[in-house]
């Protein structure tokens, strides 16, 4: 019997689950899914290569919210060429008020990467997620998400937290989220400039509230 292909899912935010004044309009949790672990491994090395090409250090990291905007477009056309999906959550907090005075900046984020898992059809897969807290936390986030996300049941996956300094598809989805924020600014005249590089990889972006 051949072997079953392990998925592999990245997820990163963009914006912050917060409420206070300097908080942002928006939060949103993005993955980026290949289901063909071969894929991953190339794109990893193109972006190593990428950055190598810039004469950046091995451990400078590809940031939507600190890199310049040109390389940032190089960069997304040229993982576009790749294999893979993105699907995406995000909440508007206009529209989250009526809750934030009973729901905590963790328990929202824990909520939003169970959302986010919902949408996307989860079989043998790995899941690593940008790491942002103690162990304590990301344990809780852990058994959470396992507890929360109806469509994981039984099956096989496993998930955990990972360093984006020196995990290129970590990388890649903090891009994504982001470029997904950006969109979501009207205001921005290039709002609509990075989405449009991945649109033929999106399979959904959810407001879920």
């Amino acid at each position: 019997m051949p072997k079953i292909r392990k998925q592999l899912i990245f997820i990163d935010d963009s914006g912050d689950p917060g409420f206070k004044r300097a908080s942002s309009s928006n939060f949103i949790m993005a993955a980026a899914l290949f289901v063909d672990p071969d894929v991953a491994t190339k794109l990893s090395n193109r972006i190593s290569e990428y950055r190598k090409s810039l004469s950046w250090r091995k451990d400078y990291e590809f940031k939507f919210s600190k890199i310049r905007k040109d390389i940032i477009i190089e960069l997304l056309n040229i993982v576009s060429v790749y294999d893979f999906e993105i699907y995406a959550v995000y909440i508007d907090k206009k529209n989250f008020k009526k809750i934030k005075p009973i729901i905590s900046n963790e328990r929202l984020y824990n909520w939003t990467i169970k959302e986010l898992l919902s949408i996307i059809p989860v079989n043998n897969a790995k899941i690593e997620i940008d790491g942002r807290s103690s162990k304590q936390n990301m344990q809780k986030t852990i058994t959470y998400i396992r507890r929360g996300a109806n469509n994981l049941g039984n099956k096989k996956i496993s998930i955990k937290f990972c360093d984006s300094v020196g995990d290129n598809l970590i990388q890649l989805a903090d891009l994504i989220a982001g470029s997904i924020n950006r969109s979501l600014d009207k205001n921005k005249t290039d709002s609509t400039k990075y989405i449009d590089i991945l649109k033929a990889k999106i399979v959904e972006i959810k407001q879920i509230y």
